[in-house]
């Protein structure tokens, strides 16, 4: 498995994810989308973490991951009690959480990144890159993953949310002291 190094995780502008909303009701679906990785990034197997996250899901919201190691196919969370149990087997695997929007330079400018169109149900279809890193619970290494999140968004909700993780691109991250 390659290796890289810790610093470079730290070089990602993390002012520009910070939503600094208050208000969800009135907050764009770029916001909601940050939202969910700044939550995503709280998880702590705490009950108040998880219904934080799950709120931004709508009562019929569905969240869809990839298939783990044991199972062909994707796996779909119906309503906030299964969209809860994912959190949980996340959290029971996963500790210390850093999702993050990647940021595109061009030009000594930078961005985030959102691909936003309006949906044919009336709401935000939002697609954006991130990478990821996570410490593995059972044997304390630290990865990093790139992926791509899908989400579908109606009257400020999820209503579905989609995450690819491109798991043959994982790396494991060397700390540096």
């Amino acid at each position: 498995m390659p290796r890289i190094f810790y610093f470079a995780l730290s070089l990602a502008p993390l002012f520009l994810l910070k939503s600094n909303i208050s208000d969800q009701d009135n907050a764009s679906g770029e916001q909601i989308v940050q939202l969910w990785f700044e939550r995503m990034n709280a998880l702590d197997s705490s009950r108040d973490s998880e219904n934080s996250l799950i709120e931004l899901y709508s009562a019929n919201g569905q969240h869809i991951t990839s298939p783990t190691e044991n199972q062909l196919g994707a796996t779909t969370f119906d309503g906030p009690d299964h969209i809860r149990q994912m959190i949980q087997r996340f959290v029971s695997q996963y500790s210390n959480p850093q999702f993050r929007i990647d940021v595109a330079t061009a030009r000594e400018q930078s961005k985030t990144m959102f691909h936003t169109t309006e949906g044919p149900w009336g709401g935000q279809s939002i697609a954006v890159a991130y990478t990821a890193s996570v410490t593995r619970r059972s044997d304390g290494v630290r990865l990093m993953v790139p992926g791509a999140a899908f989400f579908r968004l109606a009257e400020n909700k999820i209503y579905r949310s989609r995450l690819y993780i491109a798991s043959g691109e994982q790396a494991e991250v060397e700390l540096l002291n």
